[in-house]
């Protein structure tokens, strides 16, 4: 930018010194764009090592804040302007205007405990401007011409307390600790109502991904609650429960502590409506009575056991997850798997598609399922905006439009929609979201060919083998192959993947990305120059009336916004197949369309 490096000015006071970035490794460079950030890898514990500073895990929102020329910008975690619903923070940050810099933090509201309350952010940030909003500054990646991420962490930090100081307001400094037992700082975070730590390396650089540099341990807590009233998951025999209502005692008045949607395997929802049936009242026993409509109210005489992650200033359960009944003190009924909570009605508008002839696995079996190959699966599905297939309430169907609540560890990315106006889609980068998912009923995956950090371009060409009645899956494999040579002969290494169905998908990486309606031509010019060599047995046309008996070679799965079922899914078929990447070896030795299910998946990545 030609301009010559400043010095951080301290604005906290004579202890900070200046500081020259040059004398620690910054390099010279231009105002950057939108950094991906740096994201923590979820530990058990954390690290005790003299190596290592911890900082309290902020319950809020990721944010980067840009300051360039006076003006200020605020992006979410995945790159969206965020400047106009976090506009306090951005007003806030001029206050330093003589500086160019990219902060990395957290915006958050504290509650009336002076904690981090994340339900009072959602709220203010439903108003259009709030003065609790506040951005928590934890790293300093860009100042005044010079790129700070190769500079050791605790150099970064100590530049960007002497930029923030003691300013107060809107604009804050996450400080650390620096303690050899990280155990210790993360019990006392726990006991202090805190959802964590966050541990990072003194030295390490700054790197955008997930990274083993930086870690997170979080806190839970674990406790028992009376049960005042059930909701009962509708048209399904033998019954059973799909959330329950939870009291708390407060001295000798019962009050309402929130409702645990989660945690329930098929078999617990039905031991414990079975246990409740008995208690069954007609009036909510709470001290003061609250709305429930859809709530069947009970004797308050037994227990749940739940693991939660604090309490709302509202005195609600943050995030409860039911782990079974208790009968007496410190005796559990049942230790049910966690599963997914049960979701409302399903709305007309939501459903794009129904899928009435659909078969859908248990919630804990799909969970099962998640932890045994999350590490293989995330691989394809990771950083992809999805299209769900739900199953809520006894429908399967293809979801559009708005969304349940979304658990956190589901991201939400916002995107413009061709016909104008903005949409949200979900995508996940760890175990934790892939779980997450299941807490609003989704039974199959289908991704975007993008990421979400490039959405506007493919990096993937899909062909969809779609036999029609009466096709032999002989055929099909020698469609497969010739196919296969054909890309390889314009340039294309290839791999295949069986769809859990009837099909194969062929799989065709980009060297380099291409824009979908670029992908789009490009793919449907291959795919009929392929049809036009055997007209009477392929066809390119989506119309059923000129499929059977012939091979559909589909191309329509590569165009902005078009999914093809995602490797690793689950189907939501018999015996729950899942799409499964294999290699040409095993199409070429017959392998068959079902070949891997939920209880029988591919054992290692295949390409």
């Amino acid at each position: 930018m030609g301009r010559r490096a400043k010095t951080a000015r301290p604005q906290g006071g004579d202890h900070a010194a200046p500081y020259r970035l040059a004398n620690i490794g910054a390099k010279k460079a231009s105002f950057p764009g939108f950094v991906e950030p740096c994201h923590p890898t979820l530990k058990k514990r954390p690290p005790d090592s003299p190596d290592w500073l911890h900082e309290i895990k902020l319950d809020g929102y990721r944010a980067q804040l840009h300051l360039h020329g006076g003006k200020a910008t605020v992006y979410s975690r995945t790159g969206l302007d965020w400047t106009r619903e976090l506009r306090s923070i951005a007003t806030a940050a001029e206050a330093i205007a003589d500086h160019d810099v990219v902060m990395d933090g957290e915006a958050t509201v504290f509650g009336k405990t002076g904690l981090p309350d994340f339900q009072a952010l959602r709220r203010e940030l439903s108003k259009s401007s709030s003065a609790r909003l506040t951005f928590q500054a934890f790293d300093l990646l860009y100042l005044d011409g010079y790129d700070l991420r190769g500079v050791p962490l605790i150099e970064r930090k100590r530049v960007l307390r002497e930029l923030i100081g003691d300013r107060g307001g809107s604009i804050g400094y996450v400080d650390h600790l620096d303690i050899d037992e990280g155990a210790q700082v993360y019990e006392h975070a726990c006991m202090m109502g805190l959802e964590g730590i966050v541990s990072k390396r003194k030295d390490s650089p700054y790197r955008s991904g997930r990274q083993e540099l930086w870690t997170k341990a979080k806190c839970t807590k674990r406790d028992a609650f009376p049960i005042i009233a059930f909701v009962e998951k509708l048209g399904v025999q033998p019954r059973r429960i799909a959330s329950l209502y939870l009291g708390r005692w407060e001295g000798d008045r019962l009050v309402y502590a929130g409702k645990a949607q989660t945690g329930y395997s098929l078999a617990a929802a039905r031991e414990v409506r079975e246990r409740l049936d008995p208690l069954v009242t007609g009036k909510s026993p709470l001290s003061h009575p609250i709305k429930k409509p859809k709530a069947t109210w009970i004797e308050p005489h037994i227990q749940a056991e739940v693991e939660y992650n604090g309490v709302t200033d509202d005195g609600l359960l943050r995030e409860p997850v039911f782990k079974g009944l208790r009968d007496e003190p410190g005796t559990l009924r049942t230790k049910p798997a966690a599963a997914a909570r049960a979701s409302g009605r399903v709305r007309n508008e939501n459903i794009l598609q129904l899928l009435p002839d659909a078969v859908v696995p248990a919630k804990d079996e799909l969970a099962s399922y998640w932890t045994r190959v999350s590490a293989r699966a995330l691989h394809f599905l990771g950083g992809r905006p999805l299209k769900l297939v739900r199953h809520v309430n006894g429908t399967t169907f293809y979801h559009k439009g708005p969304l349940p609540s979304v658990p956190p560890e589901v991201h939400q990315l916002r995107v413009q929609k061709p016909e104008g106006g903005e949409g949200v889609r979900l995508w996940v980068d760890d175990l934790a979201g892939l779980l997450g998912l299941l807490e609003i009923g989704v039974v199959e995956l289908h991704p975007w060919a993008a990421t979400v950090d490039d959405i506007e371009r493919a990096d993937t060409l899909i062909f969809d083998l779609d036999p029609g009645e009466g096709i032999p899956w002989e055929f099909l494999v020698e469609t497969a192959l010739r196919l296969r040579d054909l890309l390889h002969a314009v340039g294309f290494d290839t791999w295949p993947k069986l769809t859990g169905g009837k099909g194969i998908h062929i799989m065709a990486p980009l060297q380099e990305k291409m824009t979908h309606n670029a992908v789009h031509a490009y793919a449907k010019r291959l795919a009929q120059q392929f049809a036009s060599t055997d007209p009477d047995r392929y066809v390119t046309s989506a119309q059923l009336s000129r499929r059977p008996g012939k091979l559909f070679l589909d191309y329509l799965r590569n165009g902005r916004g078009t999914t093809a079922v995602g490797t690793y899914s689950p189907r939501a078929r018999p015996g729950f197949p899942v799409a499964a990447p294999v290699t040409w070896r095993d199409v070429e030795r017959g392998i068959k369309p079902d070949a891997f299910t939920i209880a029988r998946p591919p054992r290692r990545r295949r390409l």
